[in-house]
């Protein structure tokens, strides 16, 4: 369901997604993903924006089947929980090696303010929060990654372009304290 009112920098309305993924009609792979998404888009004063987002997913092996690890979940970027890397949100296995989730949580709010309206250039403030849990795992949100950080959005003739720095609030040993990201296209 999407009823925006533009694909970049929406002012007004909501866009959601649920989906199911099968596999293991023939061949070594057989699992089941389930996703669902969440977006809210508030128009506030003075041409402001506020974006509420939530999304999550879980994958089962199916059968004999094989689940690679590829099919699994991971967390970080510039479309998820900004601050880490890509895929810096990961699950670990009973040896304590880094393997991706089968399941996960995200949660992203932004306040989306011009900067010149003429232009198509926006500012933005944001909060995510997301987690990825491994197979035996249960989902607590007490253990949700959390980051805060501010960015740039612009409808270019190129096309839309992101620059968005988050900052990690659950900082954890070895760690940076958060990194830039730029993206070309539209996010969530």
């Amino acid at each position: 369901y999407d009823s925006r009112d533009r694909v970049f920098n929406p002012s007004r309305g909501q866009n959601h997604m649920v989906s199911v993924e099968y596999a293991g009609l023939g061949g070594d792979i057989g699992f089941t993903k389930y996703l669902a998404e969440l977006g809210l888009y508030i128009p506030l004063f003075w041409g402001t924006v506020g974006f509420l987002h939530a999304e999550g997913g879980y994958v089962e092996q199916n059968g004999g089947g094989l689940l690679p690890d590829y099919e699994k979940f991971y967390l970080g970027g510039i479309n998820s929980v900004r601050g880490f890397e890509w895929q810096d949100i990961f699950a670990v296995d009973e040896n304590g090696d880094i393997v991706g989730g089968n399941s996960y949580i995200q949660f992203n709010v932004e306040y989306v303010f011009p900067l010149i309206k003429e232009a198509g250039v926006m500012g933005l403030v944001f909060f995510d929060a997301g987690q990825v849990y491994g197979e035996d795992e249960s989902i607590d949100v007490g253990q949700l990654r959390e980051s805060a950080g501010f960015g740039i959005r612009w409808y270019s003739p190129m096309g839309p372009l992101r620059v968005e720095y988050g900052y990690k609030l659950d900082r954890q040993e070895g760690e940076d304290q958060g990194r830039w990201d730029f993206a070309m296209g539209a996010g969530f």
